[in-house]
């Protein structure tokens, strides 16, 4: 985009963005912060941001952007981009990747389908991924995930919500039981290692503005237009939008492509990372989460942004 159409289409970002914070506000309040995390349902349900990050020009911004969030399920887009670039892609293999039809930490088709889970972004499949993250403990492979999100926004440091941390680790035995059925099948190396990696990458804390940036490059064919620098392959970048756009948002993943129609990936703290391919990044965050466990106003601010912008790859 030269210039003049970048100068154009500003303002008509910046009234999106105004537009879906006033109607997303609305909305705080019919949600409710996650319980089964002790730490998560201290959240105010009262707090809103918004940052879209388009690829040639700085994000526009509307609330409360530079509020500390934790990555919790986002996490898990980064984390499998991280080891996609780090290793074969024949690795996918391992996990498929279908949508699951059953809740995020269900064991049930784990079970039927020999410690297999159906792909990357339900907490088997991302425990999975996260074994593959580089170091032999799970506080190398924390660092190897921390490293890799400052290399990707140039910050200077993400840090671990150590009471997010202990509360994950105080009542993840789901988790736990699922990494030791995916190491009775082979899929696991280190079922301990691999989940006290995973729930320190959960625990590590962001904020919208920070996410947008930071996940700039998969709206970018894989490299940041920022830097210059690639960090995906575009094939496989290809391949992470395509299971965000599958597997992204759990059992409301059909109601998202019909309603906003963008590969997208959401976390029980309340934020919503979503991508337009070749435009721009969106991040959203409020706490409040409707039965599906995504934020109920972040869902409400994607679909106004996608009707206002027309940002929708079905339309």
């Amino acid at each position: 985009m030269n210039d003049v159409d970048r100068r154009a289409a500003r303002p008509r970002i910046e009234a999106a963005v105004r537009h879906a914070h006033a109607s997303a506000a609305r909305v705080t309040g019919d949600g409710r912060a996650a319980q089964y995390i002790p730490e998560l349902a201290k959240a105010d349900p009262g707090l809103l941001g918004i940052a879209v990050h388009p690829l040639d020009d700085e994000p526009v911004l509307a609330g409360d952007v530079d509020v500390p969030f934790t990555l919790q399920s986002v996490s898990k887009v980064l984390a499998l981009a991280l080891v996609l670039r780090l290793e074969n892609d024949t690795w996918l293999d391992g996990l498929a990747v279908e949508p699951s039809g059953d809740a995020f930490h269900s064991i049930v088709r784990l079970e039927e389908e020999a410690g297999r889970p159906r792909n990357p972004l339900i907490n088997a499949g991302a425990i999975a991924v996260t074994s593959r993250l580089p170091g032999a403990t799970s506080r190398q492979k924390s660092r190897a995930f921390t490293e890799y999100l400052r290399e990707l926004d140039a910050r200077p440091a993400y840090r671990l919500d150590r009471d997010v941390y202990r509360s994950e680790a105080r009542t993840g035995a789901r988790n736990r039981a699922l990494a030791h059925f995916m190491n009775h099948h082979g899929l696991v190396d280190d079922p301990d290692v691999a989940v006290d990696a995973y729930f320190r990458q959960c625990a590590t804390t962001i904020s919208a503005r920070e996410l947008s940036g930071a996940a700039l490059f998969l709206a970018g064919r894989g490299t940041d237009p920022r830097s210059g620098r690639s960090f995906l392959a575009r094939e496989q970048t290809r391949s992470v939008l395509a299971i965000m756009a599958m597997c992204g948002l759990y059992d409301e993943v059909g109601r998202f492509a019909v309603r906003v129609g963008l590969p997208a990936k959401s976390g029980v703290s309340g934020c919503i990372l979503a991508v337009v391919p070749g435009s721009m990044t969106i991040a959203v965050f409020s706490p409040g989460l409707g039965a599906e466990g995504n934020s109920v106003a972040g869902m409400r601010a994607l679909e106004v942004l996608s009707n206002d912008l027309e940002l929708s790859l079905f339309d």
